[in-house]
């Protein structure tokens, strides 16, 4: 019996370590940058089925680099956009060349501000499934995050970093 609960209490500490090198990983910064909270609202099932997604990129570096691209698995049209107000109208447009993250700055991908635009999806995107999003960047490895489908930052559990080097 001692036995049997000798190995419970092993297991329980291997999970423990695991979970917390895991969780450390998913918080270290990638050559100097470091991606956020990724994440995506829901959608509804009616076609076209258009998507965004959103996170933080911090740029720990002491140079600016530039994301000049992402692509995902759910659809082959995803692209850097930016809404802004233009005389009093809301307008969404196609960020061109790249966008430039400044060394020792944060830009961040949100509602009414940069996104990923995600154009005629496979499949809508439903609460509490994932989806992977890779991060193109100039000069740099990519990184591929792992998009968590909620309905917002105030619904999240608070994670960080959920991306890895491809």
């Amino acid at each position: 019996m001692k036995a049997a609960n000798c190995l419970v209490h092993i297991a329980t500490l291997a999970c423990v370590v695991l979970a917390t090198s895991a969780a450390l990983a998913q918080e270290s910064p990638h050559h100097g940058i470091q991606v956020d909270h990724p994440w995506a609202r829901p959608t509804p099932p009616v076609k076209p089925i258009n998507g965004a997604a959103y996170f933080t990129i911090k740029n720990h570096g002491d140079k600016s680099v530039v994301l000049e691209g992402v692509s995902t698995p759910v659809t082959g049209m995803a692209s850097i956009h930016r809404t802004r107000e233009e005389a009093g109208t809301m307008r969404m447009d196609a960020v061109e060349g790249g966008l430039e993250i400044p060394a020792g700055g944060t830009v961040r991908f949100e509602p009414n501000g940069y996104h990923v635009m995600l154009m005629g999806l496979d499949e809508p995107l439903k609460e509490g499934e994932s989806f992977s999003l890779t991060l193109e960047f100039v000069h740099r490895d990519d990184i591929e995050l792992d998009v968590q489908i909620e309905h917002g930052p105030s619904s999240a559990p608070g994670g960080e970093m959920s991306g890895h080097h491809r």
